[in-house]
């Protein structure tokens, strides 16, 4: 059986200064409630339209038409797919394209919802579920929600920031899921016109009852993704002798990869590597002009990520030279580990606490997993939570990324309180 909320011991009460405390007050929570039945209407509507990668003209346009009806500017970024809002003393500089200087900025935090989906067919159950064939089957649907909802609290609260020199950025970012919508924004100018002082993001965990917390630092791995192309020569497969056999070259290739890993790591080190994908051939009596492997690389320690890289590349092209098959190695993406700031994390969750006065916190959040806020955390200082937002029935309890996940609604007001209540506290503690 599940764990539920109550099966956690709270950590002792975060000290959180009196300015935030002021600044957050204790009716974020409930103010989200009121709109709650909105709030689940719009996280449904973008369940319906999920779209991969950087290419979401829907989402963006949904996301677009909502921050218009609350009177906020944005700018977009990423050809249009990366909506990027400001609420505060920048967002009257923005009006006219979305931009504004520092010095019209003042003091800036910036919030960050992811709102890409997955290629996954839907097999949740939900009277709202997609039939595009993807899915939002990592949550990322109730991040945007939630940050929409932050967007409403702190529109309300915009002439106080006004009076503090402070403005909030919104940042909903297509692409996390291909680590390439991070990336690109940054490109885009993402971290300029106004540059936050501090980020903060949060994701939701299926698996997690309502009101628990996860933090930690580093909180998910690096990630490097790999493409490698065998080039053989094909023919019957009857005569393989006049033939260069590209697969018999990608199993070698493959087990070699393994190898690498049991033979050159240190077993405390936490280091993954995976080929996920291994293509080549159409018919079983031919021999195949190219095998193509796909992979993952993961792990924490990034001297001992670019050392790997380095020995993939050696023995890619050592064993590829032994069966007689040239190899190219393709990066499919190149992602640092999610290291977190710990002043902005402490500093969060004493926020986060204070608006959310029954959640139970618990220094747990470190896994395999990546993350592309990490190319944000590794430029400004940053806080990252998971929020649990798992359904009632417990036997619907399925993890991210599985057709049949599915998140509660209930979750939504906890995450827009949440992150409103973060931009507020951090921008009562650093007033100019």
């Amino acid at each position: 059986m599940a764990p539920a909320l109550s099966d956690f011991q709270p950590q002792p009460a975060l000290q959180t200064s009196a300015a935030a405390q002021a600044a957050i007050g204790d009716g974020l929570v409930k103010e989200a409630q009121a709109f709650a039945d909105e709030l689940a209407a719009w996280r449904h509507d973008l369940h319906r339209m999920p779209e991969l990668g950087n290419d979401l003209p829907q989402t963006s346009a949904y996301i677009q038409a909502r921050l218009n009806e609350m009177d906020i500017p944005f700018s977009t970024l990423v050809d249009g797919s990366c909506v990027v809002g400001l609420v505060g003393a920048g967002a009257a500089a923005a009006q006219g394209n979305g931009v504004c200087t520092d010095e019209q900025a003042g003091t800036v935090v910036m919030l960050r919802g992811d709102m890409d989906a997955l290629p996954v067919v839907e097999e949740s159950g939900e009277p709202f579920a997609s039939t595009n064939g993807c899915m939002h089957a990592c949550g990322h649907d109730m991040h945007a929600t939630a940050l929409l909802g932050a967007a409403r609290l702190l529109k309300a609260r915009e002439a106080a920031l006004v009076d503090a020199n402070a403005t909030v950025k919104l940042l909903f970012q297509p692409g996390e899921e291909t680590f390439e919508g991070a990336r690109a924004a940054i490109a885009d100018g993402l971290l300029e016109n106004p540059r936050p002082q501090a980020a903060f993001a949060m994701h939701v965990n299926s698996q997690s009852p309502l009101g628990l917390v996860l933090y930690g630092s580093p909180a998910l791995s690096g990630v490097y993704g790999f493409r490698i192309t065998l080039q053989g020569k094909g023919g019957h497969g009857s005569s393989p002798e006049i033939c260069i056999d590209p697969i018999t070259a990608g199993v070698h290739v493959h087990l070699a990869l393994q190898e690498l890993i049991a033979r050159e790591v240190p077993a405390a080190k936490e280091v993954a590597l995976t080929v996920g994908k291994f293509a080549g051939g159409q018919a079983a009596n031919v021999i195949p002009d190219t095998c193509v492997l796909e992979g993952t690389l993961r792990g924490f320690d990034v001297e001992l990520m670019e050392h790997l890289k380095t020995r993939i590349a050696e023995v890619v092209k050592g064993v590829a030279t032994t069966y007689r098959t040239p190899a190219t190695i393709e990066t499919l993406s190149d992602v640092p580990p999610l290291v977190l700031d710990d002043d902005m994390t402490q500093a969060s969750l004493g926020y986060v606490g204070a608006t959310l006065p029954k959640v139970a916190f618990l220094p747990l959040f470190h896994a395999m997993a990546s993350e592309d806020f990490a190319l944000i955390s590794s430029e400004i200082p940053s806080a990252y939570f998971t929020l649990g937002a798992a359904v009632t029935d417990t036997d619907e309890h399925f993890a991210q990324h599985h057709p049949k996940a599915r998140f509660s609604d209930a979750e939504l007001p906890l995450g827009a309180a949440a992150y409103a209540a973060v931009a507020l506290g951090y921008i009562a503690d650093h007033k100019e």
